[in-house]
């Protein structure tokens, strides 16, 4: 990626952002030397500065919806395939226990953040002509801006429901503090800007400007959206467009390669956030400072203390248990399912295999020891391990021979980039909405494509009795390739509609605060702090 975009926390940009979003008081006196809206927007350098702060909020390395702090922490937190170990920060706790409320800080700084990215694509839609570029550069730049605003509103819509639709640049206290739309008109405007985009972004980016939206992932995203809507016909249809042969989308050999830095913007990559070793690996807190380090922190929060990492989760016993259904066929080089070995770590000779060794040529055994102080903090229930004991691989710096590699304070942090989107999703998507228009050869061909890579025979619709069994294969297919990245909660809303039903699922697979779990948690409430400011906005119905 080039220099402009790779460090997209540009202080002048933000300065610009709130110079236009702002009039002056009489009071305030002129500074000549002071980035104003007259004295922007001129040049391509310009729109490129603003566009890449756009992407700013989202793919902030720790607070971003992406980053290891927010949207990675607290969402993965919901879901059944891992547990979270108790004792961390209290907003995470929450989430993972269903506790939270309108007070929860990690939430209140997703709403933010999302805000400041649709305020900044704003002004990229608004102001982009002003520049006189070439009309075809105009209209990708612009696309590129409601791609990133149907985005931010895509996650606002399925993690809050109803909330107010921004789509102008806000020049006064009464366009800032508007009332929420229904989630079903949010929805729509994400499927508007998604459908514009798509038409307008170029469907490859050279090698300075990877890591940007394409058509594809416009197209992407739309798909998922209709699917989230239950407008299965259009998600099929659309996702069609990638899945057909010759859209430049495929697997690639080996499931590992998409999470570490070997093969980055790859054939199965969709869309993803380039991080690298840009500025001190130790200042990742500054925000959006110039000097804000964008390291991938993810290894941080998911090593075990054996590794130098702060512990944060473990797999569950119900997703090992998943992992461990389906044995490889009799003479494969392993024997399950290829991508446990990229998912997790354990002790192979419980399991009839040869052991290995992690980092510094660190045993299973040592890690564990290492980890169990951590482990002890969970109720009795979960420190029964009838599945067996394992540790998080993906998302560790565990492919390097290094002492405590997951430490970003000892070692050199993880420089790898964050799927956003991989064409794997992308096909159990399709699958999905093929299955629910009664399709279902074309799902079962789609889930083959999973399974083959993952090293399993391919199946026929036969071997599936009926679309429950189908569905359920699905189901299975899309927790073992899609762990821990922010998707199983959504998932398990859609696929559990009835919060009973949810409550009773996720108690059976030994879920944290499963017992709590209501109606209301489907969303996270209005955050406190922006009802206060924007007296316009009521709280969600569920969460009054």
């Amino acid at each position: 990626m080039n220099k402009i975009f790779k460090l997209s926390f540009i202080a002048m940009v933000i300065a610009v952002a709130v110079a236009i979003g702002c009039k002056q008081s009489f009071l305030e006196t002129t500074n000549p030397n002071q980035l104003t809206e007259t004295k922007f927007w001129k040049t391509e350098a310009d729109v490129k500065a603003a566009i890449a702060s756009v992407y700013s909020p989202m793919r902030l390395p720790l607070s971003g919806y992406w980053g290891a702090f927010r949207g990675y922490q607290d969402v993965n937190a919901l879901g059944d395939d891992v547990l979270t170990i108790p004792g961390g920060e209290p907003s995470t706790m929450q989430m993972a226990y269903f506790t939270n409320d309108a007070t929860n800080g990690d939430t209140q700084d997703i709403f933010a953040k999302l805000y400041s990215c649709i305020y900044r694509a704003n002004l990229v839609i608004e102001n982009t002509d002003k520049a006189n570029l070439d009309a075809a550069l105009t209209k990708s730049y612009v696309a590129e801006a409601k791609f990133l605003r149907g985005l931010a509103y895509f996650i606002l819509a399925s993690n809050f429901g109803d909330v107010p639709l921004k789509l102008t640049v806000a020049v006064s206290s009464d366009d800032a503090n508007i009332e929420s739309a229904p989630v079903a008109a949010v929805y729509q405007q994400v499927i508007k800007d998604f459908s514009e985009s798509s038409a307008d972004l170029p469907p490859t980016r050279p090698t300075g400007d990877k890591g940007r939206a394409t058509q594809g992932a416009a197209i992407a995203f739309l798909g998922k959206t209709f699917l989230y809507i239950k407008d299965y016909a259009n998600a099929e249809t659309t996702l069609a467009k990638l899945v057909a042969p010759g859209s430049g989308y495929d697997l690639i050999d080996n499931f590992e390669d998409n999470f570490t830095d070997k093969n980055e913007f790859n054939r199965e990559s969709v869309l993803e956030w380039v991080y690298g070793p840009i500025n001190s690996q130790y200042s990742p807190w500054n925000e959006e400072s110039g000097g804000n380090a964008m390291y991938n922190y993810r290894p941080q929060l998911t090593g075990s203390n054996g590794s130098g990492g702060w512990f944060k989760y473990i797999p569950s016993q119900f997703a090992v248990k998943e992992f461990k259904k389906e044995p490889r066929p009799n003479g494969a080089d392993t024997k399950f399912d290829k991508r446990m070995y990229a998912t997790f770590m354990w002790k192979y000779s419980d399991f009839g295999e040869v052991d290995k060794t992690w980092y510094n040529n660190m045993t299973f055994d040592a890690l564990w020891t290492a980890a169990w102080t951590s482990i002890d903090r969970f109720e009795p229930l979960y420190k029964n391990f009838p599945e067996g004991k394992f540790l998080n691989k993906k998302f560790t710096n565990a492919l390097r021979p290094e002492a405590s590699a997951d430490n970003y304070w000892a070692a050199t942090p993880s420089t790898a980039n964050v799927e956003v989107m991989r064409f794997a999703e992308v096909l159990l998507l399709h699958a999905e909405a093929a299955l629910m228009n009664n399709h279902p050869e074309q799902a079962m061909a789609d889930i083959n494509r999973i399974r083959v890579r993952a090293g399993l025979l391919s199946k026929t619709v036969a071997d599936f009795p009926g679309n429950s069994g189908l569905m359920a294969e699905l189901q299975h297919q899309k927790l073992l390739e899609l762990y821990f990245e922010q998707n199983r909660w959504n998932d398990l809303k859609r696929w559990y509609p009835a919060a009973d039903a949810l409550k009773t699922y996720m108690a059976a697979n030994l879920k944290q605060g499963a017992d709590k779990i209501q109606a209301r948690n489907y969303i996270f409430p209005i955050p406190a702090g922006e009802l206060q400011t924007n007296k316009k906005m009521t709280q969600n119905p569920l969460w009054k």
